[in-house]
C-alpha cells in the first residue's frame, strides 16, 4: 500500500513538471514580450507591491482616533462598605473620545493621497524602464540574427570559391598560396558567425530575464524582422509629450502637491484637539456620574518647527521639479539627435554605400572566377562588402534602439 501511494505521488509530481515545461513559451514576438514583461517582470512586481503599501497609508490616514478608557481603584485595603473608621473602597471609570480640530483627518488624507500619486508615477517610470529594456534586448536579438545570416551567406560564397580553387590547384592551374589566402579569409566570416551566435545568446538571456524567466523556455526563438521604417518628429511636440507624460516630471508634480498637503497638515496639527470625558464613580454606598473635557494648552509648542520644515521642503521640491523638467528636455534633445544620426547612417548605407559594395563585390567575384581579377582585388572586395553589410545591420539595430530611447525620453509611445 505504501509503495502504491509513493508511485501515485511520483506520477503526480512528474505530470506537474512536464505540464509546466510544456506551458513555457518557445516562440516570442515583440508584442508578446512586452505583454509578458508587464505581467511577469520581478522588478515591476516589486514596484507594484511598493505602490500598494504606499496606498495602504490612506487607510491609516483616514482613521478616527480610538476612544480612551481608564479605571482607578482607591483605598482597596479598606472594607467595601464605609465604616466608622473609613469611607470604604472607591472605584472610578472614565471614558473619553478625542475630536480632532483644524481638519487634521482631511489633511492627513490629502497628504496620503498625494504620496500615493507619487508612488503611482514612480511605478509607471519603472514599467517604462522595464519595457525599454525588453525592446532593446529584442532588437539586439534581431540584430545578431541578421549578422549571423549575413556571416553564413558570406561563408557559403567563399566556401564555393574555395572548392572551385581547390580543384584548380589540384589541376595545377592555381598556386597553393592563393588557395591558402582564400582559406585564411574564411576565418573572418567564421569569427563573425561565432560572434553573432554569442550575441544572440546574450541578448536572449537578457530578454528572458526582463520578460519573465519562469514563463520562457531555456531554448526559445524570437519572431520579427529588422527592417527600416522612417519616422519624423517635431521637437516642440516631443517637449509637450515629455511634459505631459514623463513619469519623473509627473512624480515631481505630485511631490509638489504632497509638499503643499504636508504644509496644510502641519498647520492643522497646531490646532487644539478636544477630548470630552464621561466619568462614573462609586464611593462606598454612593454612585456618581460626571462629565468633563480635556485639551492641551498649546502655549509654547504650536508646531512651529514642523510648519517651518514643510515650508522649506516645499521650496526644495519646487527647485527639484524645475531641475527635473530641464533634465527631461535635455534627454529628449539627446535622444532625438541620436535617432537622427542613426537614421542618417542607415539611409546612407542603404541607398548609397551598400549597393555600391554589393555591385563591386559581385563584379570582382564574377571576374575572379574567370581569371579577370587578382586574388587581392577579390579579397579586398569581399572585406569591403562584409564590413559595409555588418555596419548596415548594426546601424539598423542602433536606429531602433534610439527610437525606443526617444520613446522613453518623452514617456509615451511614438511607434505605431
Amino acid at each position: 500500500m505504501d509503495r502504491f501511494i509513493l508511485i501515485i505521488v511520483c506520477l503526480h509530481i512528474f505530470t506537474a513538471t512536464v505540464g509546466n515545461a510544456q506551458d513555457r513559451i518557445t516562440t516570442l514576438s515583440l508584442d508578446e514580450a512586452v505583454a509578458l514583461a508587464t505581467r511577469e517582470n520581478f522588478t515591476l512586481r516589486a514596484a507594484q507591491f511598493e505602490y500598494q503599501a504606499t496606498r495602504a497609508n490612506e487607510v491609516t490616514a483616514g482613521l478616527i482616533p480610538n476612544p480612551s478608557f481608564s479605571y482607578l481603584g482607591e483605598q482597596l485595603n479598606e472594607p467595601s462598605l464605609p465604616t466608622a473608621s473609613g469611607s470604604g473602597q472607591q472605584y472610578t471609570v472614565t471614558i473619553g473620545q478625542t475630536f480632532e480640530t483644524g481638519g487634521k483627518r482631511q489633511r492627513r488624507l490629502d497628504s496620503a493621497r498625494a504620496a500615493t500619486l507619487v508612488a503611482g508615477h514612480t511605478l509607471t517610470g519603472v514599467e517604462q524602464q522595464v519595457l525599454f529594456q525588453v525592446k532593446k534586448s529584442f532588437t539586439e536579438v534581431l540584430t545578431a540574427k541578421a549578422a549571423l545570416e549575413l556571416a553564413e551567406q558570406n561563408l557559403k560564397t567563399i566556401g564555393e570559391i574555395e572548392r572551385i580553387q581547390s580543384l584548380r590547384v589540384a589541376k595545377g592551374d592555381l598556386s597553393e598560396l592563393e588557395l591558402l589566402r582564400i582559406q585564411v579569409q574564411q576565418y573572418s566570416f567564421q569569427r563573425d558567425a561565432a560572434d553573432a551566435r554569442q550575441a544572440i545568446q546574450a541578448a536572449k538571456n537578457s530578454l528572458r530575464t526582463f520578460a519573465g524567466p519562469d514563463r520562457i523556455a531555456d531554448e526559445y526563438d524570437v519572431t520579427g524582422k529588422l527592417d527600416f521604417r522612417d519616422f519624423s518628429f517635431n521637437k516642440p511636440d516631443l517637449y509637450s509629450l515629455a511634459r505631459a507624460n514623463r513619469p519623473d516630471i509627473r512624480t515631481a508634480e505630485a511631490a509638489l502637491e504632497k509638499a503643499r498637503a504636508d504644509i496644510n497638515l502641519a498647520k492643522a496639527n497646531a490646532w487644539w484637539d478636544l477630548t470630552p470625558l464621561v466619568e462614573y464613580r462609586r464611593d462606598g454606598r454612593f454612585n456618581t456620574v460626571g462629565a468633563g473635557i480635556s485639551f492641551p494648552i498649546r502655549v509654547f509648542d504650536r508646531n512651529q518647527g514642523e510648519i517651518l520644515r514643510t515650508s522649506s521642503e516645499a521650496r526644495s521640491v519646487e527647485a527639484t521639479y524645475q531641475g527635473t523638467v530641464a533634465q527631461a528636455l535635455s534627454e529628449v534633445d539627446t535622444a532625438l539627435a541620436a535617432m537622427l544620426t542613426e537614421r542618417q547612417k542607415v539611409t546612407a548605407l542603404r541607398d548609397n554605400y551598400l549597393p555600391k559594395a554589393q555591385k563591386a563585390g559581385a563584379t570582382v567575384d564574377f571576374a575572379y572566377r574567370r581569371g579577370g581579377a587578382s586574388l587581392l582585388d577579390f579579397l579586398d572586395a569581399q572585406r569591403t562588402y562584409r564590413e559595409t553589410s555588418l555596419e548596415y545591420v548594426r546601424s539598423l539595430g542602433n536606429y531602433w534602439t534610439t527610437l525606443y530611447q526617444l520613446e522613453l525620453a518623452v514617456g509615451g509611445s511614438l511607434i505605431k
